[in-house]
Parts: C-alpha cells; sequence; structure tokens
C-alpha cells in the first residue's frame, strides 16, 4: 500500500493519537488531541474520515458510534514514507540521504544494527 503523505498539523495530531490510543471514537480522539487541536467534534470526524477514505484508517461500527483504527502502526507508516521518497531520488541523493540519517542515529546504532538483522532474516525466510 502506498501511503500518502499526511497534510496538515492536524492530520498529524491525529494520526498520532489514533496511534498512541491505538483506535478510538471521535470523541476518544479529539479529548485525546493536544488542548490546542482539540476542535469542534465536526472538525475531528472528517479529519478521521478524511483518513479512512485514504487507507489509513478502518472504521467499525459499535452500536450507534464508529470507532476508527490504524490500518498501519507508525513505523510502518514512516517506513513506507522514506521507501517512497528515497525510490523516487537519485542515487547520489539516495547515499546521502541515508548516511545523514544514520549518522544522526549513532546513540541508537546497536538497536538499528539488531533491527536491521531482523529485517534482513525475514527477507531471507
Amino acid at each position: 500500500m502506498d501511503v500518502t503523505p499526511l497534510q496538515g498539523e492536524l492530520q498529524a495530531q491525529v494520526m498520532a493519537t489514533i496511534w498512541r490510543l491505538d483506535g478510538g471514537t471521535v470523541e476518544d480522539v479529539r479529548r485525546a488531541l493536544p488542548k490546542r487541536y482539540q476542535g469542534a467534534y465536526t472538525t475531528v470526524q472528517t479529519v478521521l474520515n478524511r483518513l479512512a477514505e485514504r487507507g489509513m484508517l478502518t472504521r467499525t461500527k459499535e452500536g450507534k458510534t464508529i470507532r476508527y483504527t490504524p490500518s498501519l502502526t507508525e513505523a510502518e507508516y514512516v517506513t513506507r514514507s522514506i521507501e517512497q521518497t528515497l525510490a523516487s531520488a537519485s542515487r547520489d541523493a539516495r547515499t546521502v540521504a541515508l548516511a545523514h540519517l544514520v549518522g544522526d542515529l549513532d546513540d541508537q546504532r546497536g538497536e538499528l544494527e539488531r533491527l536491521a538483522g531482523e529485517a534482513a532474516q525475514r527477507r531471507s525466510s
């Protein structure tokens, strides 16, 4: 599944909230948003519906309410976004970008190496 970038700060805040809660109703999400993003119920509902239409969320009817759950994890979203961006860049740009990203993560190098090994094993299975 291709992912489209989140559009604007409110969508980003709503998705961050959905990932943190692992889903919820419009009111659950609205209450859990940072104060400055706790707009009208209908505004949050519109954002959730747009994210569902783009495939980022699934909707499940529970009685009279609708529960929204993430269709992919935050890590999957970030991974796919980076993959899509890198795929459209030149080889030189990809190399430089990846070198910068890895260089900025020196304090997490051991964890990155472990995760890279696990990913390589899954690919070879």
